[in-house]
Protein backbone atom coordinates (compact mmCIF):
# COMPACT_ATOMS: atom_id res chain seq x y z
CA UNK A 1 0.00 0.00 0.00
CA UNK A 2 1.24 3.48 -0.88
CA UNK A 3 1.51 5.88 2.01
CA UNK A 4 0.88 9.62 1.52
CA UNK A 5 4.55 10.30 2.30
CA UNK A 6 5.72 7.87 -0.39
CA UNK A 7 3.28 9.23 -2.94
CA UNK A 8 4.56 12.77 -2.44
CA UNK A 9 8.23 11.76 -2.56
CA UNK A 10 10.33 12.83 -5.54
CA UNK A 11 10.44 10.34 -8.38
CA UNK A 12 8.04 7.98 -6.62
CA UNK A 13 6.97 6.57 -9.99
CA UNK A 14 10.59 5.99 -10.99
CA UNK A 15 11.31 4.20 -7.74
CA UNK A 16 8.25 1.98 -8.24
CA UNK A 17 9.18 1.35 -11.87
CA UNK A 18 12.67 0.20 -10.89
CA UNK A 19 11.11 -2.28 -8.44
CA UNK A 20 8.55 -3.52 -10.98
CA UNK A 21 11.36 -4.15 -13.46
CA UNK A 22 13.03 -6.35 -10.83
CA UNK A 23 16.02 -4.06 -10.54
CA UNK A 24 17.62 -2.18 -7.69
CA UNK A 25 18.69 1.44 -7.57
CA UNK A 26 22.27 0.17 -7.28
CA UNK A 27 21.91 -1.74 -10.57
CA UNK A 28 20.46 1.27 -12.35
CA UNK A 29 23.23 3.49 -10.97
CA UNK A 30 25.85 0.99 -12.14
CA UNK A 31 24.33 0.89 -15.64
CA UNK A 32 24.45 4.69 -15.68
CA UNK A 33 28.10 4.65 -14.66
CA UNK A 34 27.12 6.57 -11.53
CA UNK A 35 28.04 6.01 -7.91
CA UNK A 36 25.10 4.62 -5.92
CA UNK A 37 25.33 7.48 -3.42
CA UNK A 38 25.06 10.07 -6.19
CA UNK A 39 22.12 8.17 -7.71
CA UNK A 40 20.40 8.09 -4.32
CA UNK A 41 20.89 11.83 -3.83
CA UNK A 42 19.43 12.53 -7.27
CA UNK A 43 16.45 10.16 -7.02
CA UNK A 44 15.56 11.77 -3.67
CA UNK A 45 16.42 15.27 -4.92
CA UNK A 46 18.62 15.79 -1.88
CA UNK A 47 20.52 19.06 -1.60
CA UNK A 48 18.91 20.27 -4.83
CA UNK A 49 20.41 17.43 -6.87
CA UNK A 50 18.50 16.10 -9.84
CA UNK A 51 19.07 13.99 -12.93
CA UNK A 52 20.22 15.71 -16.09
CA UNK A 53 18.11 15.26 -19.19
CA UNK A 54 20.77 12.94 -20.63
CA UNK A 55 20.74 10.83 -17.46
CA UNK A 56 16.93 10.62 -17.63
CA UNK A 57 17.14 9.43 -21.24
CA UNK A 58 19.67 6.77 -20.26
CA UNK A 59 17.53 5.62 -17.30
CA UNK A 60 14.55 5.31 -19.66
CA UNK A 61 16.68 3.17 -21.99
CA UNK A 62 17.93 0.98 -19.12
CA UNK A 63 14.35 0.40 -17.96
CA UNK A 64 12.95 0.20 -21.50
CA UNK A 65 10.34 2.84 -20.62
CA UNK A 66 9.39 6.36 -21.63
CA UNK A 67 10.67 9.24 -19.52
CA UNK A 68 7.06 10.30 -18.91
CA UNK A 69 6.54 7.20 -16.78
CA UNK A 70 8.96 8.57 -14.16
CA UNK A 71 6.57 11.29 -13.07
Amino acid sequence: MITPTEFESPYYNLKSLIERKGMTQVEVAKNLGMDRTTFNLKINRSNGRDFTFQEAIKIAQILNEKIESFF
